[in-house]
């Protein structure tokens, strides 16, 4: 039973010392024993880090009593020292030191933690962190703070870079160094740079030169009422330039110009002469000119029906000359451009150049519909156009323009106002002087993804002529679009005096549908007019489909208009129909 005991006395002292060696290796762990260990109740080793004085070796007495002395074997690396009795084994508690390559660098806080480092002999006094409890043996652990040079640009403390402190350097007076700006994001000035130059502050520095515009070319084969089938070529090129300068406050300001050409047969400027009434007849619309009566064509449709025909084949026009300045509280523009009626109108969509209205080109020659409020044309005028307002707080967006004319006089491609010419034969028209424009756009995009627009036009412009037959110009539009993933649906509606007195009102409206899911698209419009100054009617639509390969786009569909002017068949004044079918194909391209 002795013999049993000793063994069992020797293997748990044996397990005892292996545990103290393996609790070495885990006492950073947050999990480790808060019982004090044997080198934490030696205060004066903790103190100092040197070894005190051994206890004896040797202890009178003993608990023990063995009945036959027993031979034991030690552990290999223990084989020279010869084997002791229970009672001559060493009763303090054994000294520990800690093994030549455990080094105080080797012993760190917790994941995330600054490093704890023992100072040297030399170090000057530094803060100092208490480790927790069973953590670090030997002595209270020393915190080195970290320098400088241990944080990124960006601010982000760099873990783990500790030095052994170091003394601290004596403060001098020498100047800061001027770091540049694109190192650290700081502005790469000095206070010895220079001031901007008159050039950098209003922006000549940063110049830009914009190109923008469309090419379109066609051919149609047409079949109007009382003619063969013949074929119809149609070329339109619209230019646009633009020189700004940018400055640093973000105002922009520059020039622009703006130049067409078209080859169009039927076509000069949106109206012309229709149907067959002339002066002579008391019930066609006529105006005394002095001793001559002339025929009388409205200012918005242009259309009479009586003189020589307004047509011309190919047609160059500068149709922009203007001054801008762009900011954030909108944009001004001065000289020759669309007005604000023109800006905020709205019409039927379509995918290629002609449509139920507003059409760029016209292939059979009947193009009747506009509901477009193009009062002073691109006249010389100044305008301005706000930004888009209120959209972030009521959820509708708001934007207005104004723009203010002289006068209309003004002739391109689709618009042509002159002077009034003086021939007994020619065509008389109201001079409208002192065009004032306004023009408001409400938008709103919903959850699903559907967007909608409403505008609204209004025109007016005082009368030059004084003649009886006309007054002052008074002109109103409105439009609505909406867009739902692939569809676009537009429709607008115009409405204007034509400068007449009398029952001569020009009115129009439209409506029209795109579907494009991918590169093919498909379009639908319709548009509806009537002048009562040249007893005109009309009904015109298109259907074509589109397909875009980049930025060019091939289109192809039919045209169809039908239309009923005045006609005098020495017994009377009737309407006559005309209609012209043309299946079209073209090309085009936007930059």
């Amino acid at each position: 039973m002795a013999t049993a005991k000793t063994l069992a006395f020797v293997s748990v002292g044996a397990i005892l010392a292996a545990s103290s060696v393996v609790a070495v290796a885990q006492s950073n762990s947050p999990f480790a024993s808060k019982k004090p260990k044997a080198w934490e109740v030696q205060s004066s080793q903790t103190q100092t880090g040197q070894p005190q004085p051994a206890a004896p070796q040797t202890q009178t007495g003993t608990p023990y009593q063995y009945k036959a002395p027993v031979t034991y074997s030690a552990p290999q690396q223990n084989q020279q020292q010869p084997y002791l009795a229970p009672e001559q084994l060493p009763q303090p508690a054994p000294q520990y030191q800690a093994p030549p390559q455990y080094q105080a660098s080797q012993y760190q806080a917790p994941t995330g933690g600054a490093v704890y480092q023992l100072p040297s002999s030399n170090a000057r006094p530094v803060a100092t962190q208490t480790a927790p409890i069973g953590h670090y043996p030997g002595r209270q652990p020393t915190y080195t703070p970290p320098s400088q040079n241990n944080y990124s640009r960006s601010g982000v403390f760099n873990q783990g870079i500790y030095a052994t402190p170091q003394p601290t350097p004596p403060v001098t007076s020498q100047p800061q160094p001027v770091y540049a700006g694109a190192q650290y994001g700081a502005p790469a000035t000095s206070r010895t740079a220079a001031r901007p130059s008159w050039a950098d502050r209003m922006g000549f520095t940063n110049l830009q030169t914009r190109i923008s515009g469309s090419a379109t070319a066609g051919v149609a084969a047409v079949k109007r009422s009382g003619a063969d089938t013949k074929a119809e070529t149609i070329v339109d090129l619209d230019l646009r330039v633009e020189v700004s300068a940018i400055t640093d406050g973000g105002l922009e300001y520059g020039a622009g110009l703006r130049a067409r050409a078209q080859r169009d047969k039927y076509r000069r400027g949106f109206g012309g002469r229709v149907g067959d009434c002339p002066v002579t007849n008391l019930n066609c619309v006529s105006a005394l000119v002095g001793a001559d009566t002339r025929p009388v064509k409205g200012h918005t449709g242009q259309f009479y029906t009586d003189g020589p025909a307004d047509v011309k084949e190919n047609e160059l026009a500068l149709e922009g000359a203007y001054l801008f300045l762009r900011s954030s509280y909108g944009d001004v523009v001065v000289g020759r451009d669309d007005g604000a009626a023109y800006l905020f109108s709205l019409g039927a969509p379509s995918l290629v150049a002609v449509g139920g209205s507003n059409s760029g080109v016209d292939y059979t020659g009947l193009d009747s519909v506009k509901t477009t409020n193009d009062a002073s044309g691109f006249a010389e005028k100044i305008t301005y156009t706000s930004p888009r307002l209120l959209g972030d707080n009521v959820g509708v967006g708001v934007q207005i323009g104004l723009s203010y004319a002289p006068n209309a006089r003004a002739c391109g491609v689709n618009y042509c106002v002159r002077k009034n010419a003086t021939g007994a034969n020619d065509i008389f028209a109201p001079e409208i002087t002192d065009i004032i424009e306004a023009g408001v756009s409400f938008d709103r995009t919903f959850a699903s993804g559907m967007s909608v627009e409403l505008t609204g036009t209004y025109a007016h412009g005082s009368e030059k002529t004084g003649n009886p037959v006309f007054t002052s110009l008074s002109t109103w539009g409105a439009g609505l679009e909406f867009k739902y993933a692939d569809f676009v649906f537009g429709s607008s509606y115009l409405n204007s005096n034509n400068g007449f007195a009398g029952d001569g009102d020009y009115t129009a409206y439209d409506a029209g549908l795109t579907w494009q899911p991918s590169r093919l698209g498909f379009s639908a419009s319709y548009g509806h007019a009537k002048d009562g100054i040249a007893r005109l009617k009309s009904d015109q639509g298109v259907f074509a489909i589109s397909y875009d390969f980049g930025k060019f786009r091939l289109g192809t569909g039919v045209q169809y208009i039908r239309r009923k002017t005045p006609s005098d068949t020495g017994l009377g004044i009737v309407s006559l129909s005309e209609d012209a079918t043309a299946l079209f194909i073209e090309g085009g391209v936007k930059f």
